[in-house]
């Protein structure tokens, strides 16, 4: 019989045992872990992170040794979720857990959602929660302030998130104590060979990371290290708005963003360690779309805005903080610039609370260095308004290229620059040179080409009540000037021309100065002290329109006065004040030579009525050396033609201007038809001129505004026509007067002093002169004789001797003596054709009577007419001894009826009076 073999127990067998193993195994791994997990990851985490989590489903799968939470929850200590994920998977290498390490070989999470906080001193929220749980878990015998270990490393071979949730939030923002939130949706990250372990020799981690915020898109990859934690990589943001902008970086920019997309791409370094955190980003590249600025303190004005901006090399350094940007380029750039009444730019305003130094508290903003290698701007434009003037100056550059050397934060420092552009209003401009931002100064090249005046009429109205119709400005020189100085300072040197100019008075219909073309070459200016150095000014057909009112003055003394502004006469008090403290401030000036030619004169004088009008034309004149610094004296030279008759010639020597010392004027007009006179003769003598020429030899004195004039006039063959009413007019004898004075070759030749002061408004020289004349006139119409010593010999006669003639009592004989009289008489009236002697017969019956009594018979009686008839014989005795015995024409001898007269007479003789009138 065949024996049967004992088998072994199967618990005395290894796979039993194995069996056994891999059932608690699996049931330890399927069941046993994901109980301990779901006690022990809300335990851990709040442990060391002093988090409170919260999950639906803990999964453990023990062949792949991964886990799996579903419906993850988890909030801070404050309560606020911190972490949130809908599957959370995690796969763990065993041997490396088994050392100590915690070894994620793989960890994904779908639609996560995490909240990092950015605190004050630069602090992260999830790296201050594990060191505030480390350190309460710290030895009370250990150092307080000491770094504690990390119990176990952590080792990450690869993390996925899959639509995840970012929320960030700064509250590093200063006093204001308002956080800035940034979410951001549809996150995705990959994230590889990542440890806690410090290692030198290992190749650091890398992460990718893709996030999307509306229209904003964040694209961001590089390298990683946790201890210590660095990381190095690229960012790149697209169509970033202004509003996110502003929340982030307002703080850091002198200006305030108010519309825009903007585009980066940069290389960046981060690192944090116990002294903070770390930033610095190098080959940035930084694109912008219709952006634009604005003052931070006053949001709603846009200075300055872009169609396209673009920014390269640009780098940014937190430690500093500081910004550099080696290209600047844009296009479409708007900038709107204001000067205010203070003279301060409103583009610049902003810039004055940045930079400076670190240390320096008394600003906001003050640390931030920044600086731009190159600014280029193409197709832009600037609106300029400047409301320093009465009336604000308003301009706008077109198509302007500007290009821009090196700029930093340190505003003093020069920038260079080169600036093309048109003007709206006509004309074109260019520039090269340097220029500081603060305080606000400018020198280099400027060119103006065929610069339209007109927009610019506010700075005329500075120093003129000028109104600027027409006329373009060509300009090239050097300047150098700084605008926020008062008073304003700088220098400029160059050359310049005007031509067709064309300024009216604003109350006045006709222009009143037009030339063709004005050239100044060169020219030297020195705004503060105000020194004005001309080498030569030629001006071409210009025309002077001069206006004397009735009522005020000419109106070329508005030329020289500015225009008052509304609180003008505060203005004048105080410059009053500051004349009184420095009464030597004024302009100095210098001019070496004046040329003019082909100008014109228009004078217009309301005062006469009908108004007078007259024009010197075809004028040259040449000026030189005129200086309001003593002791230099100018020389003038001046011919013109006066009305299309007058020959004018004027030459002499020019005081220092400014000055009482004398300037001498010798000026000499002749053949003047005096036909053009009329007004003025009509006005002031009440006669109109049918024919006639006047010729003028004057020396004139001026001192300061006093004039002394000492005028010789000489009127040819002046023939008077009809009368006129004048209100002005005389009731003399003026044609008389006028047939006494002249001489044999029918010319009036007279002196005519006249003594004034310029400044006085009710001065006029044209007007004083015609009175002058009018009183000679009448002084010699009222007394004729007197003016005859000039025309013939006199015989040891006066003037009042040739007045009368005197008769013996009761005859038609003259008194003796008396013949050689009436011979004088007689030259004089031949002499002068024009004259007419009118004789009145005349008896006295207390003289005569007598003597015609005497010679009576006894018993006879006079005549009844005897008296009348003896009064009438002795005029006829005169005519007849001036007619036929002196040759005098008989129709230069008028009688009138005789006259018989009551009263006593000189004893011994009868005296007639001669009365001289003029045809």
């Amino acid at each position: 019989m065949t024996e049967t073999a004992q088998r072994k127990p199967a618990y005395r067998r290894w796979w039993f045992w194995l069996l056994v193993l891999g059932l608690v195994y699996l049931v330890t791994g399927f069941g046993l872990i994901p109980l301990y997990l779901s006690s022990a990851l809300p335990e851990r985490l709040q442990q060391h992170l002093g988090w409170t989590a919260e999950f639906d489903e803990v999964g453990f799968n023990p062949f792949t040794f991964s886990f799996s939470v579903q419906e993850l929850s988890a909030t801070d200590p404050e309560g606020e979720r911190v972490l949130a994920a809908e599957e959370l998977q995690l796969n763990l290498g065993l041997i490396d857990l088994i050392r100590g390490t915690i070894h994620v070989e793989h960890l994904e999470l779908d639609n996560p959602f995490l909240r990092v906080d950015l605190l004050e001193g630069n602090r992260l929220n999830l790296i201050e929660d594990w060191r505030n749980q480390q350190q309460a878990g710290d030895d009370p015998s250990g150092d307080e302030g000491a770094e504690q270990p990390l119990p176990y490393h952590v080792v990450l071979d690869e993390a996925l998130i899959n639509g995840g949730r970012l929320r960030f939030r700064d509250f590093t923002n200063g006093a204001s104590g308002k956080s800035r939130e940034i979410v951001v949706e549809s996150l995705g990250l990959t994230l590889s060979d990542v440890t806690s372990r410090e290692r030198e020799e290992q190749e650091p981690g890398e992460y990718t990371v893709q996030a999307v915020m509306g229209e904003q898109v964040l694209d961001w990859n590089g390298t990683i290290n946790l201890v210590p934690l660095w990381s190095n990589g690229r960012l790149s943001l697209s169509n970033v708005s202004a509003e996110t902008l502003q929340q982030w970086l307002g703080r850091h920019l002198p200006w305030s963003l108010q519309d825009g997309r903007l585009s980066l791409s940069t290389a960046f370094q981060f690192a944090y360690d116990d002294q903070g955190a770390a930033l610095a980003t190098r080959n940035g590249q930084v694109t912008a779309r219709r952006l634009a600025l604005a003052d931070p303190d006053k949001p709603e004005e846009i200075l300055a805005s872009a169609g396209n901006l673009t920014l390269e090399g640009v780098a940014f350094n937190l430690e500093g903080p500081e910004l550099v940007v080696s290209m600047i380029e844009g296009e479409e750039l708007h900038l709107n610039a204001i000067m205010d009444q203070e003279g301060q730019l409103n583009l610049t305003r902003p810039l004055q609370d940045m930079g400076g130094d670190e240390d320096d508290g008394s600003r906001p903003g003050l640390g931030f260095r920044w600086s731009v290698g190159n600014l280029a701007l193409s197709n832009s434009t600037v609106d300029w308004r400047d409301n320093r003037p009465p009336s604000p100056v308003e301009a706008t550059l077109q198509d302007v290229e500007l290009n821009l050397g090196a700029m930093t934060e340190q505003l003093e420092e020069p920038i260079s620059y080169q600036l093309r552009a048109a003007l709206a209003g006509g004309g074109s401009a260019s520039a090269n040179g340097q220029f500081t931002l603060h305080p606000l100064t400018f020198e280099g090249g400027v060119n103006l080409d065929q610069v339209v005046l007109a927009p610019f009429n506010g700075y005329v109205q500075q120093v003129s009540q000028l109104q600027i119709n027409d006329g373009t400005l060509n300009l090239a020189g050097n300047i150098d000037i700084d605008v926020q100085d008062d008073p304003l300072t700088g220098t400029f040197s160059g050359r310049a021309s005007i031509s067709h100019f064309n300024g009216q008075l604003p109350d006045e219909d006709e222009p009143v100065v037009v030339w063709r073309e004005l050239r100044l070459d060169p020219v030297e200016y020195n705004f503060a002290p105000a020194r004005l150095e001309i080498g030569s000014v030629t001006v071409s057909e210009p025309e002077l329109n001069v206006i004397n009112y009735r009522d005020r003055p000419h109106n070329v003394t508005r030329l020289l006065q500015p225009v008052i502004p509304d609180n003008g006469a505060a203005v004048e008090g105080d410059a009053a004040a500051d004349d009184d403290d420095a009464p030597n401030e004024g302009l100095i000036f210098r001019l070496g030579q004046l040329e003019l030619a082909s100008a014109e004169i228009r004078y217009t004088d309301h005062i006469p009525q009908p108004t007078f009008r007259g024009r010197v034309h075809d004028l040259e004149a040449s000026v030189s050396n005129l200086s309001n610094i003593t002791p230099q004296e100018g020389q003038f030279n001046v011919r013109a033609t006066v009305d299309d008759s007058g020959k004018l010639q004027a030459d002499g020597t020019i005081a220092t201007l400014g000055t009482d010392n004398p300037s001498r004027l010798s000026v000499t007009v002749d053949g003047l038809s005096m036909p053009v006179l009329n007004p003025y003769f009509a006005f002031y003598l009440g006669y109109r001129v049918d024919g006639g020429k006047l010729s003028s030899d004057g020396n004139y004195t001026l001192r300061g505004t006093r004039l002394e004039s000492d005028t010789t006039l000489t009127l040819d063959r002046l023939d008077l026509g009809e009368a006129t009413q004048s209100d002005s007019s005389v009731t003399a004898p003026v044609r008389l007067g006028l047939t006494l004075l002249r001489d044999d070759d029918n010319r009036i030749t007279l002196d005519l002093p006249v003594n004034g002061n310029l400044a006085d408004p009710e001065f006029d020289l044209g007007p004083v002169m015609m009175r002058t004349f009018r009183s000679v006139l009448v002084k010699t119409a009222m007394s004729p004789f007197s003016l005859l010593g000039s025309v013939v010999d006199l015989a040891g006669f006066s003037p009042e001797e040739l007045g009368e003639v005197a008769f013996l009592p009761g005859e038609t004989t003259l008194v003796m003596g008396e013949y050689t009289k009436m011979e004088t008489v007689a030259r004089a009236l031949k002499s002068r054709d024009g004259l007419v002697l009118a004789i009145r017969g005349k008896a006295i019956e207390s003289v005569d009577l007598p003597v015609l009594e005497s010679g009576l018979e006894e018993g006879e009686t006079l005549p009844e007419q005897s008296l009348s008839n003896l009064a009438s014989q002795r005029g006829k005795t005169l005519k007849s001894l001036l007619v036929e015995e002196y040759d005098v024409p008989p129709e230069q001898i008028f009688l009138k009826a005789q006259e018989v007269l009551p009263g006593e007479g000189e004893a011994g003789q009868v005296a007639i009076e001669f009365q001289l009138e003029a045809r």
